[in-house]
């Protein structure tokens, strides 16, 4: 141990500084690979997306005052605070047929304008891959999130009227297979035939608002990973369709 004896102050030190810088660059992979678990990595949204499948920009196809980017290199995954006054994504297809027998019920008892708005509502759409292998997690989420959508309430998206996850709940997306649910522990391997997207009446702040920006959004979903718009039949989407759709948004609105 003579040789210890012979180690200045200066050789001390510099060993100390390369433990130190040792013992920070463990900590900070542990920390990188905890937050993984937890996180999907995205690049800046304004420069768009060269390392995936999507060959342009989106921004803008997204609507105005509608679908927001959000000024942010990485999206947040947190739980949202405030419940959300919606069905259970199991029991979506419950308040789907529920809504249809109302919706009969209505049509042939009259055009009562307080009736109509009187009742409970889904407007729903179905954006639908055309690719046999369905979409691509990674790509889904980057578009949905570029959308200001949030990952949040029973492991589903959800939009409200404010940036951040802030103001009423304007629509939610599901996919389309059941439970319904996103895995993002397995997004990078996870593929889906389709995405549900669904608003529920009464329910936004201004639902004409969150109508238009629903149909944006699914059509942003549509234009850039090459899907097709769907009804709530898993018909194509026509323009009556869609004007239907917005004059009931609307009367919500008015009531």
């Amino acid at each position: 141990m003579s040789w210890l004896s012979n180690i200045g102050m200066r050789e001390w030190l510099l060993i100390c500084g390369v433990a130190l810088v040792m013992v920070v660059l463990a900590d900070g992979f542990r920390r990188m690979r905890n937050e993984r678990r937890g996180k999907i990595k995205m690049g800046r949204l304004g420069g768009g997306f060269p390392e995936n499948g999507i060959a342009e920009p989106f921004n803008s196809e997204l609507p105005n005052g509608g679908a927001r980017v959000v000024g942010r290199a990485e999206p947040s995954f947190t739980e949202v605070d405030d419940p959300y006054e919606m069905a259970d994504v199991q029991a979506f297809q419950q308040a789907l047929d529920t809504h249809h027998n109302k919706h009969a019920s209505r049509d042939s008892g009259g055009d009562s304008a307080q009736r109509f708005v009187s009742e409970e509502q889904l407007l729903v759409l179905h954006v639908r891959a055309r690719n046999k292998q369905g979409f691509n997690g990674t790509d889904l989420l980057q578009v949905l999130l570029a959308c200001d959508m949030r990952y949040g309430d029973r492991d589903i998206l959800h939009r409200n009227e404010r940036a951040g996850g802030a103001g009423s709940l304007q629509f939610s997306v599901a996919n389309m297979v059941e439970p319904g649910t996103f895995n993002l522990e397995d997004i990078n391997s996870f593929r889906t035939p389709g995405i549900s997207f669904f608003m529920s009446l009464p329910g936004p702040e201004n639902p004409d608002e969150a109508f238009e920006c629903m149909l944006e959004t699914a059509n942003c979903v549509v234009k850039n990973l090459d899907a097709e718009l769907l009804d709530e039949h898993h018909q194509i989407a026509s323009v009556a369709l869609l004007e239907s759709l917005r004059d009931r948004a609307r009367d919500f609105a008015t009531a």
